[in-house]
């Protein structure tokens, strides 16, 4: 089974940004080795497709990305963060927990030529966003500014991203081994 990457700690921007690149590269690696023919089918009973979830890491990054980067007079308007920073490993990246098992995918037809890569791309792209809006950022403003939920910081946020993102990535590895 492909081992997916672990979440650790990035006390400065640049471990930051090094993770971020690197979960995305392990990402992209999991769905580059899968094989074709899985990518558009729905999953048995239900769930997402493994495009559905490639799509949903590509708009979480996006979505992330903007607030992240959002200009500081607009994130000082939410205030300090309410919350010390939990640990990584206490960051829960599901709203879904009682799920044990996700169930299978059965073969389709293979993903129109392109389609794939367009993906593999999309996911490469909107992670380099999130660097970007990183990048605008001071490691005292990743620790400062508020995030728009759970009133954790900026830096507590990405670590969740990371963590979303390989568990939806972690749900289509154990549908792909049912």
């Amino acid at each position: 089974m492909y081992t997916l990457p672990t979440v650790h700690f990035s006390d400065n921007k640049e471990d930051l940004l090094k993770q971020v690149r690197y979960v995305h590269k392990e990402i992209v690696e999991f769905y580059k080795s899968t094989p074709d023919e899985l990518f558009s089918t729905n999953p048995i009973p239900e769930g997402w497709s493994i495009k559905r979830n490639m799509k949903h890491v590509i708009s979480s990054n996006k979505i992330f990305s903007i607030w992240i980067g959002a200009p500081r007079s607009f994130l000082k308007l939410f205030g300090k963060p309410k919350k010390a920073t939990p640990s990584v490993d206490k960051i829960i990246p599901t709203n879904r927990l009682n799920i044990t098992d996700y169930g299978k995918y059965s073969k389709n037809s293979p993903f129109p030529p392109g389609e794939k890569e367009k993906l593999i791309q999309g996911i490469f792209a909107s992670a380099e966003k999130v660097c970007q809006a990183i990048e605008k950022r001071t490691d005292e403003e990743l620790d400062s500014f508020c995030a728009p939920f759970g009133g954790v910081n900026l830096r507590t946020f990405c670590h969740f991203l990371l963590k979303h993102n390989i568990h939806h990535t972690g749900v289509v590895r154990t549908r792909l081994s049912s």
